[in-house]
């Protein structure tokens, strides 16, 4: 049921209802319906809507911030409405692909970052050491969203985004700067 107030002094033309979902900047899924109405000015309207989201299931997992846009005849938005979805798809749907992905990324990034201490050829300087670590924490970060939203104990948002990629680069940056620095072995 979808229901909106018009507190304008003009009607205002609703010609399609947006059902999406984004995470990091990214949509999931989005489903459009057609409901061609019109609201009054300083009135109401209700209306059922008839989604079919039956392949939800291959293209989301887990808490997901969703959106219910209203659209005019042009297709741009005249009201909205934010919220979460508890998405119980499959771990091979799109988003869960994605979130694999970020994990194969991460995977690369540290090894990327330890490599070179295993041949003792890390940078002299310590903000150098640190900064080696800064694109293997980010990647942390952002799969620390995924995994949070795909285990459903918590929705990403733009704060939680930010805050978690901002916290984790910092930590991995603290991590490399604070490694000593490695002389090469000599041969004998």
């Amino acid at each position: 049921m979808v229901g909106v107030q018009n507190l304008s002094r003009s009607d205002v033309d609703v010609d399609s209802v947006r059902l999406s979902g984004t995470v990091l900047g990214l949509t999931f899924f989005d489903y459009d319906t057609r409901v061609r109405t019109t609201v009054p000015a300083r009135g109401s309207a209700n209306w059922t809507v008839d989604l079919d989201i039956r392949d939800l299931d291959g293209r989301a997992t887990g808490l997901m911030p969703i959106e219910v846009a209203l659209r005019d005849t042009d297709l741009h938005t005249v009201a909205k409405a934010t919220g979460t979805a508890s998405v119980h798809g499959s771990l091979l749907s799109i988003y869960g692909l994605f979130g694999l992905g970020l994990l194969v990324l991460m995977g690369l990034l540290w090894a990327v970052a330890l490599l070179p201490l295993g041949r003792h050829a890390a940078p002299a300087e310590w903000w150098q050491r640190g900064l080696r670590f800064l694109p293997a924490g980010c990647a942390v970060g952002l799969f620390g969203v995924f995994a949070l939203s795909a285990t459903r104990l918590l929705s990403p948002t733009t704060a939680v985004d930010v805050s978690l990629t901002v916290i984790a680069a910092a930590v991995c940056f603290a991590i490399g700067a604070l490694l000593p620095r490695l002389t090469p072995a000599r041969p004998a």
